[in-house]
């Protein structure tokens, strides 16, 4: 993924507080270690005011916070730690989290089923909100002058991977600048559900980035500060670190530990 690692500064733009560093944190490592410059941008990273949704609610309780607690401000802190961890620097976006928002007819975008689930809704119009994060992306291309913008491919087709997803593709294709999408993980151990690109775009042949073990040790010591998310995403019946080993180990069974990214290519549409 990387040439010329010493003179590359990366500019990875996460949806989420943790998603970067799940996904590529070892490949990010790696770089730092090299010689690169690390930035990751976080765009929903803003503290929102209650009442908060139900599924918001229950994010909270199963986080161990309280109900009056600013839960992004806990999780900023947690990903300062985390990119601390793998020598990157970090900057926090102001949009809220799709647990906090709600759609255009009010309705909340992310609500309860019966039990314990949470359903996406899908937004009506996602322009405006792709069109205000790309004029932030594109503050933080004039700040950190990337060499590579990285960001998610969107499997899943969480609305927040999504909106960042296309947002970082119109930003960086207007000026030029190499871009890469990562495989979202942990959710690529389970699905390959990928929201389509925008017209004029696809992506090409993946790429498996191998680290050696001290990017993976690094990786995985920074997951340890995300302590809200693992409560979650790890536990007894889950053991998302095993199964981050597992995945790597069936990309490629006679490598190393590796994490996997797209080449973004344009072609004329139809």
């Amino acid at each position: 993924m990387l040439q010329d690692a010493d003179r590359t500064r990366i500019l990875a733009i996460s949806p989420h507080l943790d998603d970067a560093v799940l996904s590529v944190g070892a490949s990010l490592a790696q770089a730092e270690q090299d010689g690169g410059k690390v930035t990751v941008f976080t765009v929903f990273a803003g503290s929102a005011a209650p009442p908060y949704s139900p599924a918001a609610e229950r994010f909270h309780a199963r986080w161990g916070l309280s109900p009056t607690e600013d839960a992004p401000l806990r999780r900023r802190n947690e990903d300062i730690a985390a990119l601390d961890q793998l020598g990157a620097g970090h900057r926090h976006g102001r949009f809220l989290d799709a647990i906090y928002r709600r759609s255009p007819d009010g309705q909340w975008l992310l609500h309860h089923n019966e039990g314990s689930m949470v359903r996406q809704q899908s937004p009506a119009n996602n322009h405006d909100l792709v069109a205000a994060i790309r004029e932030d992306i594109e503050s933080m291309i004039a700040e950190c002058d990337p060499t590579l913008v990285l960001t998610c491919v969107a499997i899943g087709k969480h609305p927040d991977h999504k909106a960042t997803r296309d947002a970082t593709l119109l930003a960086a294709r207007e000026r030029g600048i190499p871009l890469r999408l990562w495989q979202d993980l942990p959710y690529a151990a389970y699905s390959q559900d990928l929201a389509e690109l925008p017209d004029g775009l696809r992506l090409g042949s993946p790429e498996l980035s191998f680290v050696d073990e001290e990017a993976r040790t690094r990786k995985f010591q920074a997951m340890k500060h995300y302590a809200t998310q693992l409560s979650v995403l790890d536990g007894p019946n889950k053991n998302l670190f095993a199964k981050l080993d597992e995945h790597a180990r069936n990309a490629a069974p006679d490598g190393g530990y590796n994490e996997t990214t797209w080449p973004v290519i344009r072609y004329a549409a139809e």
